[in-house]
């Protein structure tokens, strides 16, 4: 799934795609792409919606148990607020979507499981507690202020944790277990591009 006007870098490459889709532009696709995200469930007749951000790279392939327990359940990885100093990074955005304490970050592993009835209950809720489309809401708020994922796992976390296999982490650092996460915002700087290279299996002479 891509922007529309991306849609056309896709030939830069030949992907192995059962079905890619365009969906909306947006003048800030940093708080656009998370809409699309929330409304992931329009775009897919899945049962279980697995995300995948675009500055992480998956180290392997992936098996069923990696993203879920033997219940079923998506696993969430978690820290509690307090590994980073009182403040978790998406904490005061998260509280202010929802309307009351954070006490966890839901964005330590990629890539991000959820079953497809969350985001239609996440939408609801959220036009009547702000009397605006979740898009709207999103799209007002101030870049790098909002996180669609802790919105999802903390709606989640309170309203039906059972539902879910919860992994509580002591740590303020990300779980790579799955896939290396880069910060799209540092750009491409000598080492990650080293490293891109060697998890990809690009070397020098691949690269395009």
């Amino acid at each position: 799934m891509v922007p529309e006007r991306s849609a056309k870098r896709l030939g830069r490459w030949d992907l192995d795609a059962d079905r890619i889709v365009v969906c909306e532009d947006f003048a800030d696709d940093y708080l656009g792409q998370q809409v699309t995200k929330l409304h992931a469930d329009l775009f897919t007749d899945a049962e279980l919606i697995v995300h995948l951000d675009s500055d992480c790279v998956v180290r392997r392939p992936l098996r069923p148990v990696d993203l879920c327990d033997w219940r079923g359940r998506p696993r969430i990885a978690i820290s509690p607020h307090s590994v980073f100093g009182g403040r978790g990074p998406w904490q005061r955005g998260t509280e202010r979507l929802l309307g009351w304490p954070i006490h966890f970050d839901y964005m330590r592993r990629q890539p991000l499981a959820y079953p497809r009835w969350l985001y239609p209950a996440l939408r609801r809720y959220a036009k009547l507690l702000h009397g605006v489309s979740l898009a709207d809401y999103v799209l007002a708020q101030a870049p790098m202020d909002f996180s669609e994922f802790n919105g999802l796992g903390a709606f989640a976390h309170r309203h039906c944790p059972q539902q879910f296999a919860w992994e509580v982490s002591p740590s303020s650092g990300y779980d790579e277990s799955h896939a290396r996460i880069f910060w799209s915002w540092e750009g491409i700087t000598a080492a990650s591009e080293s490293e891109l290279r060697g998890l990809t299996g690009i070397g020098a002479a691949g690269a395009r």
